[in-house]
């Protein structure tokens, strides 16, 4: 075989091998979704992006990461996914937030899943994450449709801004949710100078309480899988 050739070779099965290896550590949480909506009520164009289930560890995190990270809709579905691993485990949540948000962001988001996430107490938001999900209602206990969807767009009254302090270029979006009656909740993404990824900057409208599940709710909430 010509050296050439055999360069060739060795270069495609390395590649090979690092996608059979991210995809094994995905297990089964399966690969992402994204795809356009046009959604004429918001008068904006969305996307959507689904995961089949929740990770459990951190390197299935990192894994979804490699897949989700490097847009803006994937980071904020990883912002979930993270909240909801912090919830679980305050450690590897905590390992988590801090690999999807900038470090300026990180400290306010701690402290605030640690009010919102109180035991036995009303004050407390259990199902905070699960009420961003497509089909998730104060009235059917927040249990979203799977796989688990969410919808994200531009928002409208703002262009992306170039920040010195995070080094990039900030872009303002909105993320969906029926846990409210302000239903499109903001949420600032970046992605610094010489990274791959995108981490949340800014984020307080997805840690305010939603709505309590209906006194009358047609099914209690259950734990995201």
């Amino acid at each position: 075989m010509k050296k050439h050739n055999f360069i060739t070779v060795m270069a495609f099965l390395m590649v090979m091998s690092f996608s059979l290896t991210a995809n094994a550590q995905l297990g089964g949480i399966g690969k992402a979704i994204k795809q356009g909506v046009n959604n004429a009520a918001s008068k904006a164009a969305s996307e959507q992006v689904s995961i089949e289930k929740i990770p459990t560890t951190l390197e299935e995190f990192q894994a979804l990461q490699a897949e989700l990270g490097t847009s803006p809709e994937g980071c904020i579905m990883l912002q979930l996914v993270a909240m909801e691993m912090y919830r679980r485990d305050r450690n590897v949540g905590t390992e988590c937030l801090r690999l999807n948000n900038t470090d300026t962001n990180l400290s306010s988001m701690t402290r605030r899943l640690n009010e919102l996430y109180r035991e036995n107490d009303t004050y407390a938001r259990p199902y905070l994450v699960s009420s961003c999900f497509k089909g998730a209602k104060p009235s059917n206990g927040y249990n979203p449709e799977k796989p688990y969807t969410i919808q994200v767009r531009k928002d409208p009254t703002k262009s992306d801004e170039r920040s010195q302090m995070l080094k990039g270029y900030v872009k303002h979006l909105q993320l969906y949710s029926d846990g409210y009656d302000t239903p499109w909740r903001s949420i600032d993404v970046v992605q610094q100078k010489g990274d791959d990824y995108y981490r949340v900057s800014n984020c307080p409208a997805i840690l305010t309480q939603c709505k309590e599940v209906d006194f009358d709710a047609t099914e209690d909430w259950r734990e995201l899988e």
